[in-house]
């Protein structure tokens, strides 16, 4: 038996295999990490921007915080859509993908993917709110992100 870093291993793992391994669960390590920092600050983006938005729907008018204030509702609608959507799809693909690095993966693919949704209901409520929305409108960015998603999955990185 070989010790190293309080690890055993059989006779037949080198010091260099051990330090491999204890490089990659270091690695994991901080996979993981990462990942629960990304989270948590996802959940705490949907709890501030939900408060500001059910505060300026009930607690004032459109015509009182004029229009800069309505521009912050609609990103704090936007931020919460998108986080909300977020979590529902990273929850889903969660299962079918347990370990850590794919969980990752699956992480960033729902953070694109929540975003368009999320930028669709914002800008289709703003759109709605000018009266500016008809069905033209709806086609046309509709595609709009059709493309850009289309361009992120055949992107090469």
């Amino acid at each position: 038996m070989c010790s190293y870093l309080g690890k055993k291993y059989s006779s037949g793992d080198t010091v260099e295999k051990a330090q491999e391994n204890e490089i990659i669960e270091g690695m994991r390590e901080a996979s993981y990490k990462q990942l629960g920092l990304y989270i948590s600050v996802t959940i705490f983006a949907l709890i501030l921007s939900f408060s500001v938005v059910a505060f300026l729907l009930f607690a004032t008018s459109p015509r009182d915080i004029g229009a800069l204030g309505v521009t912050l509702w609609f990103i704090a609608l936007f931020i919460c859509a998108t986080s909300a959507i977020l979590l529902v799809r990273y929850n889903l693909g969660r299962r079918r993908h347990p370990e850590i690095q794919e969980r990752f993966l699956v992480y960033r693919r729902s953070l694109r993917g929540s975003a368009v949704m999320g930028l669709f209901l914002a800008i289709g409520l703003a759109m709605q709110s000018l009266r500016m929305l008809n069905l033209g409108d709806i086609l046309l960015f509709l595609l709009t992100l059709a493309i850009i998603e289309l361009y992120f999955r055949t992107k090469k990185s």
